[in-house]
């Protein structure tokens, strides 16, 4: 046993020893693997090479099928779009028709209105009778404060039919008649404050007549609180013993404190102080970012000139150059060396802002910058703001023209908006601005303001059942007689864009322009051909369909605009925000020259803007319902109701030109 075990042992070390030189492999046998693994390499890369061209010819072809079917369909696109325009031309031409013959059959009516009243103001349709009226205003000497401000009145009542004629060009998109009106109602108004410059220069030239205190002054207040245009005068009449003044001037609403540094900086002047009032203000609009509200008052310091002297019976006055008759002294004044050292102390303004005016609990005051063109904020401070008396006072360390100023852009961007139909030719439309939630109601008459209930604007939602007989060119009318707190009121309608404008007046800007999307972060506006196509094909199914704003569009190219419609026959109510409701809209993709339905949703992202299957794009929002693939078998009526007619042209123009004026795609 010991001797097989021993033998075992051997055995197994020579197996072990076999094993060990078959495990190992010789130099040539690795070069062998090593060549045969670099063959397979080769193998393999070639195969994938062969793999990856043959996957680039069939993508290569694939995408040239797709760039010859892309063509394809670009030229049955374009041969189908061309072939449409006829018919969207001829609609669009007998819509254009029935609304002129609309409209001729109103203003006719109007015409009547202004005959029958025997208006005897220049009719500003006309430019021969506005210049003529005005070489008359400029030629014709106004010496009393009375009789100048008789005829700013009677120049405001020209102005407000400029007012109105421009805003019937904003409506019809004539920008060489806006400027027209503009041009106008500037030269206007300059000449009113000509005239108060006139009768000024007359009061202070006989100056000695005014009934004056015992410490020689004179104080002198001209209008009403309410009035358009309104002065206070107050005069020193010695050119020594001025000391600091609080000047008031209650009846209209203005008052001032004046502080010594004035007489010091008027040495050897007498000194007057005019506060001149206006309902409007003289920056024609050319500051791009800053809008005035409620007015300017321009506060002048003025010298009173020598008063005249009596000699053996002879009045001797000294008269001044033609252009001369009102010196206006400087505050500060910098022109003088010795006045530098003077500590320039500020004035203190106060005045009443209309009750028609939206103002904030902190309202910023400006004054105008004539060589800037520009308002600003320099050297005014301590704003006081008085909600139940509307009075705001500051201080300011120059004389200038001041008023309450705002951002243009300050109720800019729309979060949302929506329109749906109330009744036939009533559609009620709802906007979210960034101050206000403001609802309104388009029908064929025009535009009218149903919220939000702010007591400013009561008088732009409601008027006096006397106003129902008074012409107006753009066609105020007064509708239903509504039950307003414990009395009645007549609910007011003009035509979209004078209605916009007194909302503007009132400081509410829905009348937005390009330049305000400069200040607005990531808004740019939408192209001017998109737009137009796209509010005139809405305006068309407005009275049918709800249509609502899209949180896409504003990332959308300025070429292309969205919007979602649902069809409601029932003028029912729905909510276009309810995430359960998204898919009962329909998105419409509008471009410069089509139109087509979409598979975009507002809950998903990105935008998805591929065609509905089945549909094309289309030259016209109508065609778009016309050729849907499988109309119901209600289709030839439902098209029919969206034809503009005789009937419906004033209301579908009513609301074109308020989507177009409120600027509705580009500012949401």
């Amino acid at each position: 046993s010991v001797s097989t075990s021993s033998s075992n042992r051997t055995l197994r070390r020579r197996d072990t020893a076999t094993m060990g030189r078959k495990g190992k492999k010789s130099k040539k046998q690795l070069e062998e693997e090593l060549a045969k693994a670099a063959d397979e390499q080769k193998r393999h890369e070639e195969k994938e090479r062969l793999y990856q061209m043959e996957q680039d010819v069939l993508r290569k072809q694939a995408e040239r099928l797709a760039e010859e079917l892309d063509s394809k369909e670009k030229v049955l696109e374009v041969e189908r779009l061309d072939e449409e325009q006829s018919i969207v031309t001829r609609m669009k031409t007998e819509r254009k028709q029935n609304l002129e013959y609309e409209q001729s059959k109103l203003q006719e009516r109007i015409k009547w209105q202004k005959f029958v009243a025997c208006s005897p103001r220049p009719n500003v349709a006309f430019e021969s009778e506005i210049t003529t009226y005005m070489t008359m205003l400029q030629e014709e000497r106004s010496d009393k404060m009375e009789d100048a401000m008789r005829k700013c009145e009677e120049s405001e009542g020209i102005v407000e039919d400029l007012q109105e004629l421009f805003c019937r060009a904003q409506e019809e998109g004539d920008v060489a008649r806006q400027e027209w009106c503009k041009k106008y109602i500037r030269e206007i108004r300059d000449l009113e404050i000509a005239k108060i410059d006139e009768a000024t220069g007359y009061l202070l030239q006989y100056i000695e007549r005014q009934e004056a205190n015992t410490q020689s002054q004179v104080n002198l207040p001209f209008g009403q609180q309410d009035d358009d245009v309104k002065v206070g005068f107050w005069g020193h009449l010695q050119s020594k013993g001025f000391r600091a003044k609080q000047i008031d001037f209650p009846r209209i609403g203005i008052g001032l404190e004046m502080p010594k540094s004035i007489a010091l900086q008027a040495m050897g002047h007498s000194i007057g102080v005019r506060a001149l009032y206006t309902s409007y203000d003289s920056s024609n609009d050319k500051d791009p970012s800053e809008m005035s509200i409620g007015g300017m008052i321009r506060v002048d310091l003025l010298s009173i000139p020598p008063f005249s002297k009596k000699v053996k019976g002879w009045t001797i006055r000294q008269v001044p150059p033609p252009g001369e008759e009102l010196v206006r002294l400087p505050y500060p004044n910098h022109e003088h060396a010795t006045t530098a050292a003077i500590t320039v102390q500020p004035c203190k303004i106060e005045y009443k802002v209309s009750s028609r005016v939206l103002v904030g609990k902190a309202p910023t005051i400006s004054w105008w910058d004539p060589q800037e063109e520009r308002w600003s904020q320099e050297g005014i401070t301590e704003i006081s703001w008085e909600t139940e008396t509307r009075k705001v006072s500051f201080w300011s360390a120059r004389l200038a023209a001041f008023s309450i100023t705002q951002r243009r852009y300050l109720d800019l961007p729309y979060k949302h908006w929506s329109m749906r139909p109330l009744a036939p030719l009533l559609v009620d439309l709802h906007i979210q601005a960034a101050r206000y939630e403001l609802h309104f109601v388009i029908s064929e008459d025009g535009l009218r303001l149903k919220g939000p209930d702010e007591p400013e604007l009561h008088d732009v939602m409601f008027a006096t059942p006397e106003d129902s007989h008074r012409p107006d060119a753009n066609g105020t009318v007064l509708e239903s007689t509504i039950n307003y707190g414990h009395s009645t009121r007549v609910t007011r309608v003009r035509s979209p864009a004078a209605l916009l404008k007194e909302l503007r007046d009132c400081g509410l800007n829905l009348m937005p322009t390009d330049q305000d999307a400069e200040y607005l972060d990531g808004y740019t506006p939408k192209c001017s051909e998109t737009e137009a196509r796209a509010y005139s094909d809405l305006s068309e199914i407005a009275g049918f369909y709800d249509i609502t704003s899209s949180i896409h569009n504003k990332n959308l190219p300025p070429e292309r605009a969205m919007v979602r419609v649902r069809e409601n026959p029932l003028c029912e109510e729905f909510d276009p925000l309810d995430p359960d409701c998204d898919t009962d809209y329909q998105a419409i993709l509008f471009f410069p020259d089509k139109s087509c339905f979409v598979k975009s949703f507002e809950e998903k992202n990105p935008c998805d803007e591929s065609l509905l299957p089945g549909h094309y794009t289309h030259a016209s929002l109508y065609l778009c319902y016309d050729k849907v693939p499988k109309p119901g078998p209600t289709h030839a009526d439902d098209l029919q109701r969206l034809e503009v007619t005789c009937a419906t042209a004033r209301f579908v123009e009513a609301v074109r030109q308020t989507m177009q004026i409120m600027r509705l795609l580009s500012f949401v």
